[in-house]
């Protein structure tokens, strides 16, 4: 769905400033009327040759600006320095058999400041994710990732089996569950950030929001193309904190995937070798927390699982208060859902199962070629259930006792 993809135009060479735009030419800089400066990388004289040393080199509120190549590192943005990274025709991140197990750093672009702007790269090949927006100490907010291409990455586990001894605690399971290597592109901790225009496949999963160190909220996903992505969901909204709602009380300030917006992406053919679903809100522990998300004018279709699913696992959470409306489901559930008792091996638009009471509104999507619309276990409450469009639908609505 190239469509989607955002493309940037900069120029690399000789630049055009207004007079007072031009405050002064030094070696690889050049300065605008904000006193930020603009580094080049791999063009024009005096560029930089690599990212990390441009990135090194820029004050915060800089640009970065990369022209088209090839670079061989893993590249880290780290808290306090916002910046804008851009890139011309796609520059290409290749962080093959690269990683920092002193720093922890796997990821061939990891961001933690604040402000930071990613733009018009490609990342390929980490053993990590492609790109991880992380907040340890506090959350990253008012970040921007747009119009990236994200393939090929997460090779700490390429094969999706379950593994214990991994340099890269993400990738690292339980018996039975393989751990979570995060994605092509994973928010940890993010707030009031877009994700927008950008192709994230080919990868182990594809845009990935979790909760570990602090809330996930606010942010926007939008008119992105997450298909393909070999083992897990296009976008997923996961509960990783058990902090997030102890006794199924949501504790905001602490931890939770909440008031998000899913809008406007494309999902095909994800977790085709695993479990993928199109969109997931999900939560594995007592007391995670996915809430009061707004799912809307998504596509899905050929989803190892349905093309929107609810795991609710464990009792204690809260996953209550989320939309999803407006979305057009073709043929998903193409696997079965065998993720937890009771299954669904139908193929089914929407899916929603519980362990516990959970209040969930499902209405004016379109739903077609389904043998259900919409799956939900008998402890769901689903507002606008038959307020959908089922289009060659055996079953509109099917509960679950």
């Amino acid at each position: 769905m190239k469509p989607w993809t955002s493309k940037f135009a900069a120029l690399c060479g000789a630049a055009m400033l207004g007079a007072a735009g031009v405050i002064s030419l030094s070696g690889t800089a050049l300065a605008d009327s904000a006193h930020h400066h603009v580094l080049r990388v791999g063009c024009g004289p005096g560029a930089y040759a690599t990212i990390g040393a441009a990135v090194s080199a820029a004050a915060s509120g800089d640009t970065v600006q990369v022209c088209s190549g090839t670079y061989h590192e893993l590249v880290t943005v780290p808290a306090g320095k916002p910046l804008t990274i851009t890139g011309t025709g796609h520059p290409v991140v290749d962080a093959a058999g690269l990683s920092d197990a002193a720093t922890g750093q796997f990821s061939g672009v990891l961001v933690q400041a604040s402000g930071t702007t990613i733009e018009g790269l490609t990342v390929e090949n980490a053993f990590g994710e492609g790109i991880l927006v992380q907040g340890l100490a506090a959350p990253v907010t008012h970040v921007t990732i747009r119009g990236n291409r994200v393939t090929g990455n997460d090779l700490g586990n390429a094969s999706g089996t379950v593994i214990t001894t991994s340099p890269y605690a993400e990738c690292n399971g339980v018996p039975g569950i393989p751990g979570d290597c995060g994605e092509g592109l994973h928010l940890w901790a993010v707030t009031d950030s877009v994700v927008t225009g950008n192709v994230v496949n080919y990868n182990a999963g594809g845009v990935l929001l979790t909760d570990e160190t602090g809330p996930t909220h606010g942010n926007l996903i939008a008119f992105n193309n997450v298909s393909d992505n070999t083992f897990d969901c296009g976008v997923t909204l996961a509960g990783h904190n058990q902090g997030a709602a102890p006794g199924g009380v949501p504790a905001p300030d602490v931890a939770g995937v909440y008031g998000n917006t899913v809008t406007h992406n494309v999902a095909i053919g994800n977790g085709l070798r695993g479990e993928g679903s199109g969109i997931l809100m999900a939560s594995p522990f007592p007391g995670g927390a996915v809430y009061d998300n707004t799912v809307t004018g998504n596509y899905a279709s050929g989803n190892a699982l349905a093309g929107v699913t609810v795991h609710m696992h464990a009792p204690g959470q809260d996953l209550n208060g989320n939309v999803v409306t407006g979305n057009l489901l073709a043929t998903n559930n193409v696997n079965g859902d065998r993720d937890s008792a009771p299954f669904d091996l139908e193929t089914t638009g929407v899916l929603v199962r519980a362990v516990a009471p959970l209040s969930i509104t499902i209405t004016g999507n379109v739903i077609s070629h389904n043998t259900y619309g919409i799956w939900i276990s008998s402890t769901v409450t689903a507002a606008g259930a038959s307020h959908n469009v089922f289009i060659a639908v055996g079953t509109p609505v099917f509960v679950q006792s």
